[in-house]
């Protein structure tokens, strides 16, 4: 993979739990690691007789592999990218080659 290819910086955040002095606990995102990815988009939805229902915006983040980003689990992590919020859907390792790690997500639904 060339790296000039990666142009898109993205952010990993983990849901951590917080409590406060009460001892209430609280559901929070914090920033965990920076780097930059290539993005590749499709989308994907049910279709019936040529209609597409309930498209989703699915994309693929590639990234160099480090230590870092070797621990991301979907259930844990997503990934801001160009001001839009991302859920990881799956990790694929690539191989286990630790070169790149491939990051599929669906973009989150805001209510």
């Amino acid at each position: 993979m060339k790296i000039a290819n990666m142009r898109v910086p993205v952010t990993f955040q983990k849901n951590e739990i917080t409590t406060d002095k009460y001892g209430n606990h609280t559901a929070s995102w914090t920033d965990y690691f920076k780097c930059w990815a290539t993005v590749g988009t499709d989308s994907y939805g049910s279709e019936t007789s040529g209609e597409v229902i309930n498209s989703e915006e699915s994309l693929n983040f590639t990234c160099r592999w480090c230590s870092e980003l070797a621990e991301v689990v979907s259930t844990k992590y997503r990934i801001l990218a160009e001001g839009k919020t991302y859920n990881i859907t799956y990790v694929n390792p690539m191989g286990y080659k630790k070169n790149t790690l491939k990051f599929n997500c669906a973009l989150e639904k805001t209510t």
